[in-house]
């Protein structure tokens, strides 16, 4: 235990300072590429390792889950991003709608087959959900990182500052147990430390990084805090009962004491998704 908090300790904020340079040099634009189009990159990248870890996870647990045609389409509506030309609604669900149906159809197909009949239903399912739970949510976020750059800051300090928040007021006053039979460790007074200060960050970043091209008044602010870490809790549990249902600890061994991507990326998935859609509505 002590071993894991030094690493977290050091591994923390060197992940955060690596979001910083990443900013940095998308705000300014140091490398020529336009203004969110590397923040777009590194995202469709975690997104597309997050759907691998997905992938090997299911699998692992004895899931029928595409191998292939689900990395494929994930790839391809990741890549498709950053050539849309953001800001039609219209033209952004597009590549969502369309590579979901062509994911899902062969897939149904197959599952007529007599040898396929007996996990067609549960590959179709399995697939789908891996898709919509992380390649969605991805394309989503590398659509606000070219809708509007800072919102992707905001989003990501409102979910891991809850985090942080929930994980120092669990360990320090913790005692009721809040879903035990998904996550033990976490618990009732975790989470409403984690509400308190996702919002209190809401609050207060709302002025600085949105202002002025996305107006938030304070009782939206209040409200986008609550959602943003509704949805991130929720997020996080969410991967947490698929681990445990698939007798994982983490999602893989890349980050010591924190586990792979998709455990990085788990409380964000949701969270970018509700974010989307109130900068549709605010822009």
């Amino acid at each position: 235990m002590a071993s894991d908090l030094r690493t977290r300790a050091v591994l923390a904020p060197t992940m955060l300072a690596t979001v910083g340079v990443v900013y940095w040099l998308d705000w300014n634009d140091a490398l020529g590429l336009g203004r969110g189009v590397l923040s777009a990159a590194v995202l469709g990248l975690l997104g597309f390792a997050g759907v691998m870890e997905y992938v090997a996870l299911l699998r692992g647990g004895g899931f029928a889950v595409s191998r292939r045609s689900l990395p494929l389409f994930s790839a391809l509506l990741l890549l498709s991003a950053p050539f849309l030309g953001w800001g039609q609604l219209d033209r952004e669900l597009y590549p969502p709608v369309v590579a979901t149906l062509l994911l899902l159809f062969p897939i149904a197909v197959r599952s007529l087959g007599k040898d396929d009949m007996r996990v067609g239903l549960e590959k179709q399912g399995a697939t789908l959900l891996g898709f919509i739970y992380v390649a969605w949510p991805m394309y989503f976020a590398m659509g606000t990182a070219l809708r509007h750059l800072p919102s992707v800051l905001f989003v990501v300090l409102v979910c891991k500052g809850g985090d942080i928040g929930g994980y120092c007021v669990g360990r320090l006053f913790g005692r009721r147990k809040l879903i035990p039979h998904v996550s033990p460790g976490k618990t009732i007074e975790g989470a409403l430390g984690s509400l308190g200060a996702s919002v209190a960050l809401a609050v207060a970043l709302r002025g600085p990084l949105l202002a002025p091209a996305v107006e938030l008044p304070l009782w939206l602010a209040l409200v986008a805090g609550v959602v943003l870490n509704v949805t991130t809790q929720t997020g996080d549990l969410i991967e947490s009962l698929l681990k445990r249902r698939c007798g994982a600890k983490d999602s893989s061994r890349l980050l010591p004491a924190h586990g792979g991507v998709l455990d990085l990326i788990d409380s964000l998935l949701f969270s970018f998704c509700a974010w989307f859609l109130l900068l549709v509505w605010r822009t």
